[in-house]
């Protein structure tokens, strides 16, 4: 009995500290992706993270836009497990790409 009591502390400790992590990373994604559309909008943009997915080395952070003279759109930011980012409409034009690639556009 003492064995399983340790043995599910130590998974639910585990467990605790990869959410940790994740948390801590999508933190950093967010703010680099924040950074982005301010630099590909403007500073009086205001946004709004909607969803985050994750994929074998990327992240996509699905985003509310909303730039000060213009109407609200959404925005997904894909950050690399290298850091490298680019931003693209919800329905897959891109708007940035990450440096030395050429900008692509996705169907769905």
């Amino acid at each position: 009995m003492k064995k399983i009591l340790v043995s599910s502390i130590g998974i639910i400790l585990a467990t605790g500290a990869v959410s940790a992590f994740a948390a801590k990373q999508d933190r950093e994604n967010l703010a680099q992706c924040k950074a982005d559309i301010n630099a590909y909008y403007g500073d009086n943009t205001r946004t709004r993270l909607r969803s985050i997915k994750r994929s074998a080395g990327e992240t996509h952070l699905r985003l509310m836009v909303n730039p000060k003279n213009g109407e609200n759109t959404v925005i997904v930011c894909s950050v690399s497990s290298e850091g490298a980012s680019s931003l693209a409409t919800g329905d897959g034009v891109a708007l940035t790409s990450p440096e030395g690639e050429q900008k692509v556009s996705y169907a769905k």
